[in-house]
């Protein structure tokens, strides 16, 4: 396994253990407001992020241990991921600075990861 290929899973699983940690800590301090003012969207949203947290982590361990499903499953879950940071840019980097400087930059490793598993 080349260093891409060990980086790519490693980079996914923990950017799938961020995900799901993010979601856990803002519940637990109270700050998912949006939950009660949009209560479909958010949910909505919840699902999506939860579906591509799992993914990440799962592809990742896939690819990690060379399961015959890794590969397609780190690729869904990266694919995912960039839909996600891309949207996220534009949700909560919006006059953030700092947040859309993440947000791009995590799409950008995610589309980099992508593009060398396909090569």
């Amino acid at each position: 396994m080349g260093k891409t290929t060990k980086a790519a899973p490693i980079f996914s699983i923990l950017m799938g253990i961020s995900l799901l940690s993010t979601w856990v800590v803002l519940f637990a301090v109270g700050q998912v407001q949006e939950l009660y003012t949009s209560p479909f969207n958010t949910m909505l949203l919840l699902v999506a992020e939860a579906l591509t947290g799992l993914s990440l982590i799962v592809g990742g361990y896939g690819l990690l241990t060379r399961r015959v499903w890794g590969l397609k499953l780190q690729l869904v879950a990266l694919g995912m991921l960039l839909y996600c940071t891309i949207f996220s840019c534009g949700e909560l980097g919006q006059g953030n600075l700092l947040a859309a400087i993440f947000f791009g930059t995590v799409a950008t490793l995610a589309f980099i990861f992508s593009w060398s598993l396909v090569r």
